[in-house]
């Protein structure tokens, strides 16, 4: 069976809920208006539902040039699609980047709705932030981990959910593709692959850590660490647990679902399981 795009997500604030898209426009970042967005503390440093489970509960939605905030308690927020208030330095990983402010009810909503100090942050055009040279030399990203895109097949899911002995959302993985028609952990040896009207490198798998252990509408812990709990049992490379494709693009276009995967070039892929 020939591979093919089952869904695409986007997440426009990096940490909150994702949505499904029926098409994503990529420009030189990537998926446009995927992890633009980003919550702070007052010092810059980035926020994530490593330390903040509750930003599962924020639902970001965009459309006609904004993008709608809901969160339980605090009620709706629409503000514009790009931020142009004043830049201010943060924090994501190693990186520092220059990011536009929004206007003070955006942080005050956002505080309320995380029961703390928090502001809302947008990356433009203009701010630079590069992916890892050590594995994807000339690309940039934006407030995403470390690489623009993220593949995971529905396979891989599948098996996972069969070793566990339960049903294991994909939402939990934060992805953006979602392939179909491709056997468990394919993807791990995609080195090259093209879809739509892109073409796309795999550069380092993608390790795990305890944020697939929470519910993505609630922000709950699972009891049991799963999925985590079981991709340490066949998934795990010495100190790292993988699951699913880091992966970078070649121009801009747009992907759609329903189109079909082909496969370049299959290969070892830094972090692949052997």
């Amino acid at each position: 069976m020939t591979p093919s795009i089952a869904r695409l997500r986007i997440h426009p604030v990096k940490g909150a809920q994702g949505t499904d898209v029926d098409a994503a426009e990529f420009d030189d970042v990537g998926p446009v208006f995927d992890r633009r967005w980003m919550v702070v503390r007052p010092s810059g440093l980035f926020v994530t539902q490593r330390e903040v489970p509750g930003l599962a509960t924020v639902r970001p939605r965009l459309a006609d040039g904004e993008m709608t905030l809901e969160a339980p308690g605090v009620g709706t927020l629409s503000v514009p699609v790009a931020f142009d208030g004043p830049t201010t330095r943060v924090r994501v990983w190693e990186a520092e980047v220059d990011a536009s402010t929004g206007p003070p009810i955006v942080d005050q909503w956002m505080s309320e709705a995380l029961a703390g100090d928090y502001r809302l942050v947008f990356m433009g055009r203009d701010a630079e932030r590069a992916t890892d040279p050590t594995y994807a030399e000339g690309h940039r990203v934006g407030f995403a981990d470390g690489y623009p895109v993220l593949v995971v097949g529905e396979g891989s899911v599948e098996e996972l959910a069969r070793r566990a002995g339960r049903a294991i959302p994909v939402e939990r993985f934060r992805p953006n593709v979602v392939v179909a028609g491709a056997r468990p952990h394919e993807e791990d040896r995609w080195r090259r692959f093209a879809a739509g009207e892109l073409a796309f490198s795999g550069v380092k798998l993608c390790a795990r850590c305890k944020v697939t252990t929470h519910d993505q509408q609630s922000g709950a812990r699972d009891p049991d660490s799963e999925p985590l709990r079981t991709l340490a049992k066949y998934r795990r490379i010495e100190d790292k647990a993988y699951f699913g494709l880091n992966a970078v693009h070649h121009g801009p276009g747009r992907l759609r679902v329903g189109d079909e995967v082909e496969v370049v070039e299959r290969g070892m892929v830094p972090g692949a399981w052997r």
